[in-house]
């Protein structure tokens, strides 16, 4: 009888400790600002134009690899 009555009472403590974990999973979002657009792109009421794109190129040439071994395995 001692025993039930100990683990009645271990339940009871375990529900009432989680009760304070259960609610602090509820927490309400706090509210932010809106997004700013990023650098160079006009605003969404300013009613400007796109920068214009850069005069240089922006693309690197990579040189072409070729990965093509013959007789690589050794066999003749």
């Amino acid at each position: 009888m001692k025993l039930l009555h100990l683990l009645l009472s271990l339940c009871l403590a375990f529900l009432l400790c989680s009760v304070p974990l259960i609610q602090a999973q509820t927490v309400p979002s706090i509210s932010t600002a809106a997004p700013t657009p990023p650098n160079g792109a006009p605003g969404a009421d300013s009613g400007e134009d796109a920068p214009p794109l850069p005069p240089m190129l922006t693309t690197v040439n990579v040189p072409t690899i070729d990965t093509t071994y013959g007789d690589y395995a050794g066999s003749a």
